[in-house]
């Protein structure tokens, strides 16, 4: 795994401090590490660059991307995931990734509207930053269709790499079952042990305003969808 975040204030951003712990609960990064789940690497904040993700993504099956990204249905090219030295990943950049995603499984963009798409005035169909790492060869893409609450969105992805890497569910299960596990208010545990017998019942990652829906949720609870449903799979589901 190849995991990469912004978690300080940079470009004007707002911090994300719940990206560090994200990146370091997911990634195993050597032996002696007792809190990841995945071998791998982790670049944060000013190690979060172009040039890094280039040489370091042609043997990664996963790339996770946890930082802000915000979504400009007026040109495509004007969609951008923030890289951790304050400049952009864009469009024309994701093209250039194409020979190093050729081995990436799933990408996982941890990140405001990442999953969006629209149309232009013309009619003419805008492509989300999602459709941009299929299109470059990546196999699945997990991505979210609103502005995503920073509390809320390490816990999923945390929750979501548990039950992954158990290895009896899909990649697509493993996301529903991580968004029940927040929709009930469970542990991952007990979310795995649900999808066996079948059974079951405040920064934001983009730009925008802030609505009711933002505040932070009541307790440990976020069982408004707005925490757990706009992450969705794009691509190859199993």
């Amino acid at each position: 795994m190849l995991a990469m975040g912004t978690s300080e204030a940079v470009g004007g951003f707002q911090p994300l401090p719940n990206v560090e712990d994200e990146l370091n609960s997911i990634v195993l990064t050597d032996r002696a590490d007792q809190e990841g789940i995945y071998a791998g690497q982790v670049f944060l904040n000013g190690e979060f660059d172009f040039s890094t993700l280039q040489l370091n993504l042609l043997n990664s099956r996963v790339l996770h991307l946890a930082t802000h990204g915000e979504f400009n249905p007026g040109q495509p090219e004007d969609s951008y995931l923030l890289l951790g030295t304050g400049e952009q990943l864009r469009p024309p950049d994701i093209d250039l990734l194409t020979s190093q995603l050729r081995n990436t499984h799933l990408v996982v963009l941890s990140a405001c509207e990442t999953g969006l798409g629209g149309r232009n005035a013309d009619g003419i169909e805008i492509s989300g930053v999602s459709y941009y790492f299929i299109n470059s060869g990546a196999k699945a893409v997990v991505a979210s269709l609103w502005q995503v609450n920073d509390n809320s969105t390490s816990l999923l992805m945390q929750r979501f790499y548990q039950l992954l890497a158990s290895g009896e569910l899909t990649k697509a299960e493993a996301l529903r079952q991580a968004q029940l596990s927040l929709l009930y208010n469970e542990e991952t545990e007990t979310r795995l042990s649900a999808s066996r017998s079948g059974s079951g019942p405040k920064s934001q990652r983009g730009i925008g305003i802030a609505t009711a829906s933002d505040g932070e949720s009541t307790g440990s609870s976020y069982q408004h969808p707005y925490y757990w449903a706009p992450f969705v799979l794009i691509g190859n589901a199993l």
